[in-house]
């Protein structure tokens, strides 16, 4: 397999689901194989407990949580296996880590999954 370039002219978005509940393990887990810096919120209305960094450069990492309770809503209907979720999003002319790479990273310490974009709109229809 060759290597992707990582540079892009456009948005680099990725999502990836792990199957752990305890976000605050999961915090600690994920932040020294991304080598960032976790803020911590509590906001009820975004699902609660959440880790979130951004950076200068536009660059959004945010671990939160699948399922919010204040809507009784799940972000990955179809992944509800998955109760954390990871959003990656690079803007245009930084350089995203590759996508196959990180996921390997995840799967030595956690048990997780890309997650395709528009997943959750290819799900909006399900209820549960």
């Amino acid at each position: 397999m060759t290597k992707r370039e990582s540079t892009s002219n456009e948005l680099t978005v990725y999502r990836f689901g792990f199957q752990m509940d305890d976000i605050r393990a999961a915090a600690k887990i994920i932040r020294p194989l991304l080598r960032n810096r976790w803020k911590r919120h509590n906001e009820e209305f975004w699902g609660g407990e959440y880790y979130l960094q951004t950076r200068k450069n536009g660059t959004i990492i945010k671990l939160h949580h699948n399922y919010e309770a204040f809507f009784d809503h799940w972000l990955q209907p179809n992944y509800k296996d998955y109760p954390l979720l990871l959003f990656m999003q690079y803007p245009p002319g930084t350089k995203a880590p590759d996508r196959d790479e990180l996921l390997e990273k995840f799967n030595a310490e956690i048990k997780a999954i890309f997650i395709p974009p528009n997943s959750d709109a290819l799900a909006s229809g399900e209820r549960g």
